[in-house]
Order: structure tokens, then sequence, then C-alpha cells
């Protein structure tokens, strides 16, 4: 979808089709450039076609919109009169986001869906990570003929029995969550929550699946411009290789085909032996068992690699574990819940829930949240690293400061300095907002035009801060005002102005 200055959709070329463009929006901010008269950053879809990211973000607002419109849409448990009553009491909107993605993918949500006009002010606006929605899935709802003007916090007995971890496979990452039970019967709390992140998913078995089953049986490289091409290792990230298989499939008919004929072998191959499919006027026949041991054991490795580091982090021991929650289409294969059972015999792999749709369990969760507040991180919703890191360029005096000091300021603004402090010493220590110029690992998802944008260039030259001792430090004022105006220039077109902390209030409303 392309947008002009001012934010409004424009015609697109027909026949474009966005999708899982989930990770472009942890990759930077849309912004309208005016030196260039174009949106940037532009992605480089294949290797024939680019987009500015504006697209992917006004695609999201398209979707969001249809909600607001309600005439296609519907909800479990709901007829469709009670369905627009519920939207048109929404107080708030709270959202899922894999673990240790940055608060430039929030912003470009929270900008969706404040341009949708779900809601009115960004406050209204929740994340939490997957796999925290994963859990509290399984955690119990209040009574239907609950008094919600006297809240009582429902029991979540069953995970206060040891530990739980929960697996949650999406299409980008896979997440590992390790619970540690509280002590004297106090309630969960985030807290008792470790996370981990691994940047391997349904998208990467799928390109496993090409490359380790269908090449070279199916056809040669030649077929999709080159002799050669270099090859993801299997079951590891291994992302900028990945990012460059990606854009030769998309450059190419053949390459979508195999994408969507991997897909679907992925999900046969979870209920059957073999699976077959027609290409080229042949039949192919891929089974199980080759499946497991090209695709699905590297990617078991990986996941036991990791789990065994959370383990070892948490000093959590193997029969600690009394419950595994596995959740999305990729962690449906046999292979996966044998290696579970094998790895915790001790604990009860709770089933995913009965709905056709992978997402809804993390749904499921995230509407929860509201009767878990615990589990929200409340001070990184109130200080996101682009508040911080504008405050400090507001505030910062000429002279240098030691840390107690610039704590100090902050803290006279009303700023909880101790809940953020280390998002604080960060900045300081010269690291941007992730996102706040895409990451080197990034720019290959880049147009050239976009890996010279000038904006990125400066905005790294140097840092703005720098320590002159211990915890000592000093600003650039050079570089502190080109900052301050870069991110002017990000929040000219957006709905939110980064000028005071969200407030934090997931209180439920009383019915009418």
């Amino acid at each position: 979808m392309r947008v002009n200055a001012a934010g409004q959709p424009i015609a697109t070329p027909p026949g474009l089709l966005l999708s899982n463009f989930r990770q472009s929006l942890d990759l930077a901010i849309p912004y309208w450039s005016d030196p260039s008269q174009s949106w940037e950053p532009g992605l480089q879809w294949s290797e024939q076609l680019s987009l500015p990211l504006a697209w992917c973000q006004q695609a999201i607002i398209a979707l969001l919109k249809t909600l607001v419109a309600g005439s296609d849409c519907s909800a479990e448990g709901m007829n469709a009169n009670e369905f627009h009553l519920a939207l048109a009491q929404v107080v708030g909107v709270v959202l899922g986001c894999p673990t240790g993605w940055s608060d430039t993918y929030r912003f470009n949500l929270r900008e969706a869906v404040l341009a949708a006009g779900l809601v009115a002010q960004p406050e209204q606006i929740f994340f939490i990570p997957d796999a925290i929605a994963a859990l509290l899935s399984q955690f119990p709802v209040p009574p239907e003929k609950l008094d919600l003007k006297r809240p009582t916090r429902p029991k979540e007995t069953l995970f206060q029995q040891g530990g739980t971890l929960v697996l949650n496979a999406g299409a980008t990452v896979t997440e590992l969550l390790l619970t540690h039970a509280p002590q004297d019967g106090q309630p969960l709390t985030r807290t008792h929550l470790s996370l981990r992140s691994i940047a391997y998913g349904g998208n990467a078995i799928d390109q496993d699946i090409i490359c380790q089953l269908f090449y070279p049986s199916v056809w040669g490289w030649r077929n999709l411009g080159e002799t050669s091409l270099d090859l993801p290792l299997p079951g590891e990230p291994d992302l900028q290789t990945r990012y460059r298989f990606q854009q030769r499939l998309q450059s190419h008919n053949l390459g979508r085909i195999l994408l969507a004929i991997a897909r679907q072998i992925k999900t046969a191959l979870q209920q059957q032996d073999s699976a077959s499919f027609g290409l080229n006027d042949q039949q192919w026949t891929m089974h199980r068992q080759d499946l497991h041991n090209r695709v699905l054991v590297p990617y078991i490795q990986l996941l036991n690699r990791e789990l065994n580091g959370l383990l070892a982090e948490t000093e959590t021991g193997i029969q600690a574990v009394q419950q595994v929650i596995r959740v999305g289409g990729t962690v449906a294969f046999p292979a996966i819940d044998r290696w579970l059972q094998q790895k915790f015999p001790h604990a009860t792999l709770l089933q995913q829930n009965s709905s056709p749709h992978p997402s809804s369990q993390i749904a499921h969760g995230l509407a929860k949240l509201p009767l878990y507040p615990q589990f929200l991180d409340a001070a990184h919703h109130q200080y996101s690293d682009y508040f911080l890191l504008r405050e400090l360029l507001r505030l910062f005096p000429t002279q240098p400061l030691s840390l107690e000091h610039v704590l100090q300021l902050l803290e006279n603004q009303g700023i909880d300095v101790q809940s953020c402090q280390q998002a604080i010493l960060d900045l300081l220590e010269g690291q941007l907002p992730i996102g706040l110029v895409p990451s080197s690992i990034n720019h290959i998802l880049l147009t050239p035009a976009s890996k010279q944008n000038p904006d990125y260039q400066t905005a790294t030259a140097v840092p703005v801060f720098s320590r002159q001792s211990h915890q000592v430090y000093s600003l650039n004022m050079k570089q502190r005002d080109f900052l301050w105006q870069y991110l002017t220039t990000l929040l000219k077109t957006a709905h939110q102005n980064l000028e005071k902390p969200l407030p934090v209030n997931l209180q439920i409303a009383a019915p009418m």
C-alpha cells in the first residue's frame, strides 16, 4: 500500500502481496524525507522489487480498520450485536511482541493502532511478549458473574507448583519461557519469569525444507537465476544468508511456488508419513523421516542448546519443570513432543487449545492481561528507550555530569529512575535505541539508497554521549542538535509525541 506525505493511502501496483512482514516493523521507524521526497527507509523486498517500509505499516492500519468497520469481523463466543457493542467500548489494546524485540517495533505497531482509531491515546496500548501471553492463556478466567466493581484476583495455583516451560514457535522466532515458583504461596509475577528468544521459526523451517529436501532433487539453482547459492545452515538463525535467500525466492515465480509447497508439505507431514506435490509436470513425494533427519533434528538441537542455557542461567533442574506449554504450528510435529517428553520425563505436556487458528492461544492470553496486570513490564510501558533518549537530549547541560546528577535531573521530572536505570545507562554509554538506525545485520534488507541514508550515517557517526571518567558523561552538542531534529522528523506525522511517560491503567471497567 502506498501513502503520501500526509500518511494517506494512494494507489498500489497491481498484484503486489505483502506477507510475512512482521520483522520489517522491527527494522526502523518510517518517516518522510524532504530532501529525497520519499519515505524512508526503503525495503529490498526482492532483487527486483523495492518498497517503502511505510507500506507495511499502512497494511497493518488497513487490517485494523476492518475491526473498526466491523462489517466482516466476528469474535469467538459473541454474536454480531455483542461484538459491535464490545468494539464500541474498547478502552485498551493489548498486543503481543516477540521477546527481545525493540521499542521501534512497539512504536510502529502503536502508531498503527492509533491511526486505525481503535483507541485514542498511546497509553491505552500495551505490549507483552508472546511467550507470556501463551502462559496467561492457561490461567483461569473469573466466573461469568464476577462482580467487576469489586474484582478478585484469579488463582494460578497450577503454576505455583514447580516450574513451567513455555515453548512458543512463531513464523519468525521461537521463544522459551521458564517460570520459577514463588515462595510462601505468593502470586506468580513477571519477576518469576525468564525468557529467551531464538531468531528461527516457521519461515526458516520453510527455507530449510526447500534447501534440504527439494534441492537438488526437484530442480537446480540455475532455475532461480544462479548456478549456486549460499544456503542457510539448517536449524540455525544464519540471518544474513536467510535474508538473501528469501530475496532470491521472492524474485522468481518458482521461488514463490516452492515457498507455498514447503508450507503445505510442513503441515501435511505433521499428520502423515509422506506427502506428494506436482511441479513442472512431475510428481514428487517427501517423507516425514527425511524431514525429521534433515530439518527437525537441527532445529531440536538448537532448541536443546538454548534450553540448556536457560536452565543453567536460572539454576533450574530438569525435575523442577512440572508442565510444558507448546504454542504455534511449528511445534506441532510429533518429534518435538518426543524430545520434550525425553527432556522432562516428570512434566505434563499441556495441550494447545482446540481452535483452528494457531495464533488464538496467544490472543486468549493477551486478553487476560487486565486480569493479571503483574505480568506487564510497567516501567518499559512508561519509559521507552525513545522517550528516555529525548529526555536526556532535552535536559543534559553543556558541562559533564556524573551518573548520579543525570539521574537526579530525570527524577526531578517525575521519572522513576530506579525502574529504568539500566536503559538510561545504556544510552549514556552510547547505545542508541535499537531501530533508531537500522542495525548492520539488517542492512541487507534495505535498498541501496537507504543503505546510504545520510540521516542514518550522521546518527551513528559519533556518539552523542561519551564517558569522561568513571560514570561521568559529556554531551556532544552538535550531535545532540542533529538527533533532536531527527527525532522531530520521525514524530512529524506520528500520533505519538514522546513528551511524557505513558500512564499505566489496566483496570477492567465495570459494565454500564
